[in-house]
């Protein structure tokens, strides 16, 4: 696990709500759980119970303390001082990025948390494998990134604060 995790105030609720809807899953999978004890005296050859043992025991639990330790981790982009101070000479979360191709192709990716990237709409996570490479770097730095099934080479020519950033 990452000492640091950013996420957005709206990242923030989604993952608190996430967490929820897993506790909520949890306690209803306990409950089937016992009811499909009650039904079989041989544990070992009840398929359900022994599915729903695994969910109980390892699965959910693991995906709530996971979701836990982000969240306790977690330092909002919202409130980077580099996002109050509008100091935007390198790439970072909650930021926006414009490149271009030596063909002219122009791209923006705003760069947002854990778990809050969008292709379609052009957020990635800073953890993603785009937002890793656009991470730290600056007007006039070279990238290298995916474009229609290849690497292309592109330059950033603008980083600004990201229009998704609510």
């Amino acid at each position: 696990m990452s000492s640091t995790y950013y996420v957005t105030r709206k990242g923030m609720a989604v993952l608190a709500q996430k967490q929820r809807a897993l506790v909520e899953e949890l306690e209803h999978a306990t409950r089937a759980m016992g009811h499909s004890a009650s039904l079989d005296n041989d544990l070992r050859e009840n398929p359900e119970f022994m599915q729903l043992r695994t969910k109980v025991t390892y699965e959910l639990p693991g995906k709530i303390a996971e979701l836990g330790g982000v969240m306790r981790l977690a330092r909002l982009i919202n409130d980077a001082e580099y996002i109050r101070h509008k100091d935007f000479h390198e790439v970072l979360p909650g930021l926006e990025v414009e490149l271009e191709s030596d063909d002219g192709d122009v791209r923006l990716h705003s760069i947002l948390g854990y778990e809050e990237g969008n292709p379609q709409k052009g957020i990635v996570s800073y953890l993603s494998p785009v937002g890793e490479e656009l991470m730290h770097k600056s007007v006039g730095d070279d990238v290298m990134l995916p474009a229609r099934g290849k690497r292309v080479s592109y330059q950033i020519v603008a980083i600004r604060l990201s229009p998704h950033l609510e």
